[in-house]
């Protein structure tokens, strides 16, 4: 169980894109400032990714600065260490499996690299692009999407076909898919019953869609103190800190 102090605010950081850049490791001049910046706060992770990947990408003596770490959409809660606190299960229906088969066959992206879905707990990430991509393929994707709103039009399709399911874009290029109401608002949920008062997110997809914006609903219908930001990359991350009061910055 998580010990919640309610004189200080549940500050909860998304990875990709607001602590590191997507799949990348987080900078030395990033580890250094929010390092020193973390000190006596109450931090929490909230990341699409797997443990493993997030190892990968946050070192451990940032990880271990977190209360909390919670993985694959909030599907999956960690302590500071790593430790394994509980998890949900998902098994993807056959009907589901099909279908994401036909729409990578069907991509017109053409360079596609392999390992395209990843069973996650509680989650399915899907990308047509393939896990396999380097930086620069994924970077190029990406390029494409933007223009091409392919993970965009495949979620809509799951969302519209599967009611018990959800689909957003997240990352850079993939998709998660998960049961309705297991995305990252089921993270609120569970501080704000820990005894939470103030929480303040900051993600780089807090919009409908995009897979930090349960975070925001959840902020919303909740009893909570709340803030939230939009953020494209860690250097807008870092602005935060310095320079919004929510943050202690600009004193």
């Amino acid at each position: 169980m998580t010990t919640i102090d309610q004189n200080k605010i549940c500050y909860i950081f998304d990875v990709d894109g607001t602590l590191t850049y997507p799949r990348s490791k987080m900078e030395p001049a990033f580890i250094r400032e929010f390092a020193e910046w973390s000190y006596g706060r109450q931090l929490f992770i909230a990341t699409g990714s797997d443990f493993e990947k997030t190892k990968q990408q946050v070192p451990k003596s940032i990880l271990s600065l977190f209360q909390n770490i919670f993985c694959c959409m909030g599907n999956e809660t960690r302590s500071s260490t790593g430790q394994l606190i509980e998890k949900s299960e998902f098994v993807i229906p056959d009907e589901l499996d099909q279908d994401l088969q036909k729409i990578l066959k069907e991509s017109p992206y053409h360079n596609k690299t392999g390992n395209h879905i990843e069973f996650r707990t509680g989650m399915i990430n899907f990308t047509t692009v393939g896990r396999n991509a380097n930086k620069t393929e994924r970077n190029n994707y990406n390029i494409w999407d933007n223009i091409n709103k392919e993970r965009q039009q495949i979620a809509d399709y799951i969302n519209k076909n599967y009611p018990t399911l959800n689909a957003s874009v997240g990352g850079s290029i993939s998709i998660d898919i998960i049961e309705e109401g297991r995305d990252k608002g089921q993270i609120v949920n569970y501080l704000e019953n820990q005894g939470a008062m103030k929480v303040v997110f900051v993600g780089d997809r807090c919009f409908p869609g995009g897979n930090d914006w349960g975070v925001v609903r959840e902020l919303k219908k909740s009893n909570l103190a709340f803030e939230w930001y939009q953020v494209a990359d860690p250097k807008e991350t870092l602005a935060l800190l310095r320079t919004n009061k929510v943050f202690d910055g600009g004193k």
